[in-house]
């Protein structure tokens, strides 16, 4: 079964060298779920695994019996609402017609269920969404950041490393207060992503109906119960059973209208997949809400920010070199010192430098 992500897993890899980059635990959020998502929508258009996508019962057959099929498919089918249990041998499948209480009929309010045939396209188009931030920040930067480290990410058994730190600082205190724009692009990408997975929760809840919201949580509470009640919640979003309407023309030319019963094996796969996708929406939601507060907080407050960079350094040399460095930069300096320290494997000295070349 996992050979169906085979073509995905050449996209996703884990291998090769690494490089230095600005790390962002709110874009790596971002970046989780959109795999996530693409694995969805593989999961979902794997049609080997699930059967076919519809099957109706028509009483017709070969060629006729597959077009309708076929249409039943595009066209969408539909259930029924407020069914008398006792007509209902599925939920909201029964009669079209019903009878009223004082005589007479009326056609019974059907649901309409077309939004499982663009599943595929829609996952597809929130993976790419949600890559958007990621893709953004790669456009702002452009290497920026791997050429002022100057290789000093990775261990050196020559005596370039002297030439490299003396380069990166000189370049670090010859343009000091000049990076605010830099870091707030990439602060900006994170508010991006932030909006985007607060989007997408209602973009998908309108996708469904309006129901997404109150899909995930009466899932999981019926899931954890008596998982075997056909009148369950997972049937009103993606019912397994619904009803289709053909029409043809007759021997005398006449249109015939005839009513089809189809089983949506698709909807077992997508039921499923919803309501992981609702956990997962909603956790990087949160966390990217989060994240995004803590950041804002670095932003506004310096003695905040500059307090929070000399308790994550463990050096107490490098503690005090940095409270020397710290009150002369901006946001954008104190964004540069706080991914170089966590990508730099020559930091300590690096910043001894540099605090000799700021004092000039």
């Amino acid at each position: 079964m996992f050979d169906v992500f085979d073509n995905l897993k050449k996209h996703i890899s884990t291998s090769g060298a690494t490089r230095a980059s600005v790390y962002s635990l709110l874009l790596f959020t971002s970046k989780i779920c959109m795999f996530i998502t693409l694995l969805a929508c593989v999961l979902v258009t794997a049609k080997t695994y699930i059967g076919d996508n519809i099957n109706c019962i028509t009483g017709f057959e070969k060629q006729e019996h597959k077009a309708i099929e076929t249409y039943c498919f595009i066209a969408s089918t539909f259930t029924m609402v407020d069914l008398n249990p006792g007509v209902s041998p599925h939920p909201g499948v029964g009669p079209i017609i019903r009878p009223l209480p004082h005589g007479g009929s009326e056609e019974g309010e059907r649901i309409v269920h077309a939004y499982y045939q663009w599943v595929p396209m829609v996952l597809s188009l929130q993976a790419v969404i949600y890559y958007f931030p990621i893709w953004l920040w790669h456009t702002f930067d452009r290497g920026f950041f791997e050429a002022i480290i100057c290789h000093l990410d990775k261990v050196h058994i020559t005596d370039d490393v002297s030439r490299n730190i003396v380069s990166s600082v000189k370049f670090f205190g010859s343009s000091l207060s000049t990076h605010r724009g830099y870091a707030v692009r990439f602060l900006l990408c994170e508010c991006l992503a932030f909006v985007i997975s607060i989007g997408n929760l209602f973009f998908t809840n309108t996708f469904l109906g309006g129901e997404f919201f109150k899909f995930g949580p009466s899932a999981l509470k019926y899931l954890g119960t008596n998982s075997t009640d056909p009148n369950n919640p997972l049937n009103e979003i993606f019912p397994k059973v619904a009803k289709c309407t053909w029409h043809k023309f007759g021997a005398s030319g006449t249109i015939q209208t005839f009513d089809s019963m189809c089983v949506l094996p698709l909807n077992i796969v997508n039921e499923k997949t919803y309501i992981f996708l609702w956990v997962v929406y909603i956790f990087t939601a949160i966390i990217c809400g989060v994240l995004l507060l803590l950041h804002l907080i670095l932003f506004f407050f310096p003695a905040v920010r500059n307090a929070y960079l000399v308790y994550l350094v463990r050096k107490q040399e490098t503690k005090l070199h940095l409270q020397h460095i710290l009150p002369k930069c901006n946001y954008g300096d104190w964004f540069l010192l706080f991914h170089f320290r966590r990508n730099m494997v020559y930091f300590r000295e690096w910043i001894a430098q540099a605090r000799e070349e700021i004092q000039k």
